[in-house]
Parts: structure tokens; C-alpha cells; sequence
């Protein structure tokens, strides 16, 4: 019998503005109190969302805990959070270990098998295009960890269909262990944001110049190479030089390694007045909502929560045709534009065609925003993570020899051996 309110510890390196934070703020948000008591673990205090962590949760970070590490070998720091992550489950005495991205899993789950406390792990992005570019050094050591960490756990999740079937391929997932688990989105909080009006006088249609028609298009993401931001800048370029007495303006929302290089592409373009980079914005929905189009031109995606915001907001969206995701949330193009991922001029294309037709655009935008309010609530997100949370801490039995903590302990994996 699971004991009631059911303590969870959720697990994320850090806060910052990233899709794979701001879901974890909506699960910590919504809940359920009378079943179950959130705890956070970071690897660092880090991000704009910090402030956005419910004021009921315990918040434990990695690097306070540890502190200072002097000397360097490889492994070191790994094995050292791995140990601090097990030690801060026993300290808790939770039932139950979840966290967010493969870089986390590593850590956590690792952390949890050694204590046998179940666990569950999320996959967020297609790992066939979107491991390599972060994983780091040792990637073949990583799949292979990742690989025994996936198959050990109580349960793994895939953001779509797409990532969990990507998943199976790539890290040798058992089927049966795997299974699909949307994101969600605040449709409420987004339209109450959405109501307002960026304050930004750039954005502003009055700031038109010569009379000339101003069309408006925004994106967001980390400022990185995979989420295809240059590409944008690109087809931007291109639709300004063919586009008469039409006045772009795009928005690129968030912040990330890539800032400057996006800016000199920006400045070489000669696009200084069209482009702006207004950094992470808590109002992100109003810029959404105020856009002609909402444009999501990444290479890589798992299940993108900024599309379905923009959805949420009524606008018409282009999206790229991403090996995950995308597809599933506009139902194969059905409620939104997708082109082939990576291409500038399929890009441009793209856009070219919702622009032309922004009567018809904006029909199909209204559908989607019905389908989004009806399917991708984060309310019915959390129910079901809910029912995977209480069903994974009944999963556990008695802790093996080598790692017991005392009578009753849950069974514990021998993952520490891997790390």
C-alpha cells in the first residue's frame, strides 16, 4: 500500500528557460497535494524559472551539496553526484525518483538503482538526431550506461511516439519498458498572458515606416544550432529581398551559447532592423498571440511545448518536419505548415505559402487552437504522470544485500558498477 501523500523527488540540471524546464514547473504546479508531496533536485542553482518553483517544494542542489572539487580525473564528478543523488533519496525518503533528459538519467537513475528507490526516466528529444549533439566526450560509454540505465528502470517515457520509438532503436530500449507520455501546457495561464501586448515599441504595428505592411514572425527556444534559428534568419533574408513594400520583423525568444554568432548572421544580412533577439520572455504567449506566424525551424525536437503554446494563442504556425514530434502536435500538417528539416529554402517556401494565404492560415490556426485546448492540457498531462508515479513506487520490493539500508528498503540494480 503506497502511503498517502506519496513523496517524489523530480530531477533537472538547472532552471533555465528550455522546454524540458518549464514542463517541470507545470508537473511541480499541478500535483496533486493530497497524493502526492514534490521534491526538486538540481545539479545547480541555475535559470530564469527558479522563481517559478512552487514555494511548497524542497529544493536540493547538487553543487551546494558537494561543494568545491578540487582535482580533476574523468569520472570523478559523475560518480560524485551519482553518490550525492543516492544519498539525498535515502535523506528524503522518497518513493519514487523522476527526471527529464538523457544528461539527468545518468545521474538520477544511476543514483536510484544504487538505493533501489524506483525510478522513472523521460526521454525529450529524438536521441538518433539529438544524443550526439549534446551528450559531450565518451558518448559510446554514455549509449552504452544509458542503454543498462533505460532497461533497469521502473519505467521509461518518451515524449511522442517518434522519440520512443527512436529510443528503442538507438539505446536498445525493451519494448514493454517503454511508453509514450505527452507534455502538457497551462492553456489558462497562456491565454491570460496572451491577453496582454509585448512592451516592446519595435514589435508594435504603429511602428510601421513608409505605410508599408508589416508582417510579424516569432520563435523560441535555447539559442543553439539545433533549434535551427539561423535557418530562419535566412529565409527571412530571402522573403526581404523579394518582398516589395513588405516589412519583416522577427523575434527570436530565449537565450543560449548561440546568441552572438545569431547576431553577426543577423548584422551580415543586414537585417538589424527586422531581427531582434529580446532574450527569454516570461510574456512569450503575448508575442505569440500579436505574430502573423509562429515559426519552429529546429532540426531537433521530441515534443516541442513552445508549438503548442503558439497553438494555444490562435496563430498560425510553419513548423520543420522534425524526426519527432512536430508531425504528431499538427497531426501531419493538418493544423499547422511543415516543411523538411534543415533546409533554408524549404523554410522560405513554407512560410511564402502561409503568408500568401493568411486567410486560409489562420482557419487552420483556429482548429488547432480548439484541438490544443481539448487534447494538450497539462491538467490531463499530470493525471496521467500521476498514475505512472503511483504505480512505480508500488513496483518496488526488497533492497538487495550489497546496497541495503535495513529491513523493507526497496530491491536495489547493481548500476553503480556501470558508473
Amino acid at each position: 500500500m503506497v502511503n498517502r501523500p506519496l513523496k517524489v523527488m523530480l530531477a533537472v540540471g538547472g532552471m533555465h528557460g528550455g522546454g524540458t524546464e518549464r514542463q517541470m514547473v507545470q508537473i511541480l504546479r499541478h500535483l496533486d497535494r493530497d497524493r502526492f508531496a514534490p521534491q526538486l533536485y538540481l545539479i545547480s542553482r541555475t535559470g530564469p524559472l527558479l522563481t517559478e518553483i512552487p514555494g511548497d517544494v524542497p529544493v536540493h542542489v547538487c553543487d551546494e551539496r558537494v561543494g568545491r572539487v578540487r582535482g580533476y580525473f574523468p569520472g570523478r564528478m559523475h560518480r560524485l553526484r551519482v553518490a550525492d543523488y543516492a544519498a539525498c533519496l535515502r535523506e528524503t525518503k522518497v518513493a519514487v525518483s523522476y527526471d527529464r533528459t538523457f544528461l539527468m538519467t545518468l545521474v538520477t537513475a544511476a543514483g536510484a538503482q544504487r538505493v533501489g528507490v524506483p525510478n522513472v526516466s523521460t526521454i525529450v528529444t529524438n536521441p538518433e538526431t539529438g544524443f550526439a549533439p549534446v551528450a559531450g566526450r565518451f558518448q559510446w560509454l554514455k549509449r552504452r550506461m544509458l542503454q543498462g540505465l533505460y532497461n533497469r528502470s521502473t519505467q521509461v517515457l518518451a515524449v511522442s511516439d517518434g522519440a520512443r520509438e527512436s529510443a528503442v532503436r538507438f539505446y536498445g530500449i525493451r519494448p514493454d519498458r517503454i511508453r509514450t507520455q505527452y507534455n502538457g501546457i497551462d492553456v489558462q495561464s497562456i491565454c491570460r498572458v496572451g491577453a496582454g501586448d509585448p512592451k516592446e515599441v519595435w514589435w508594435s504595428r504603429d511602428s510601421q515606416r513608409h505605410g508599408d505592411r508589416v508582417v510579424r514572425l516569432v520563435s523560441a527556444g535555447r539559442l543553439n544550432h539545433e533549434k535551427g534559428f539561423h535557418l530562419l534568419i535566412e529565409a527571412v533574408r530571402r522573403l526581404a529581398a523579394e518582398a516589395g513594400r513588405v516589412e519583416f520583423r522577427l523575434a527570436l525568444l530565449g537565450e543560449g551559447d548561440h546568441r552572438q554568432r545569431l547576431q553577426r548572421q543577423v548584422q551580415e544580412a543586414g537585417l538589424s532592423d527586422q531581427v531582434r533577439l529580446p532574450g527569454f520572455r516570461v510574456d512569450a504567449a503575448a508575442w505569440y498571440r500579436t505574430a502573423d506566424v509562429f515559426v519552429l525551424p529546429s532540426l531537433v525536437e521530441g515534443m516541442p511545448n513552445v508549438l503548442l503554446e503558439a497553438m494555444a494563442c490562435g496563430t498560425p504556425v510553419v513548423s520543420s518536419d522534425c524526426p519527432a514530434g512536430p508531425s504528431e502536435i499538427l497531426e501531419g500538417g493538418r493544423l499547422g505548415e511543415l516543411c523538411v528539416a534543415g533546409d533554408a529554402a524549404a523554410l522560405t517556401g513554407a512560410l511564402r505559402r502561409v503568408l500568401g494565404g493568411l486567410d486560409a492560415a489562420r482557419r487552420r490556426a483556429a482548429l488547432a487552437e480548439r484541438i490544443v485546448t481539448e487534447k494538450w492540457t497539462i491538467q490531463a498531462s499530470v493525471r496521467r504522470l500521476e498514475q505512472i508515479l503511483e504505480t512505480a513506487a508500488a513496483a518496488g520490493g526488497r533492497i538487495s544485500e550489497k546496497h541495503s539500508d535495513g529491513p523493507g528498503a526497496w530491491r536495489g540494480t547493481a548500476g553503480a558498477e556501470l558508473i
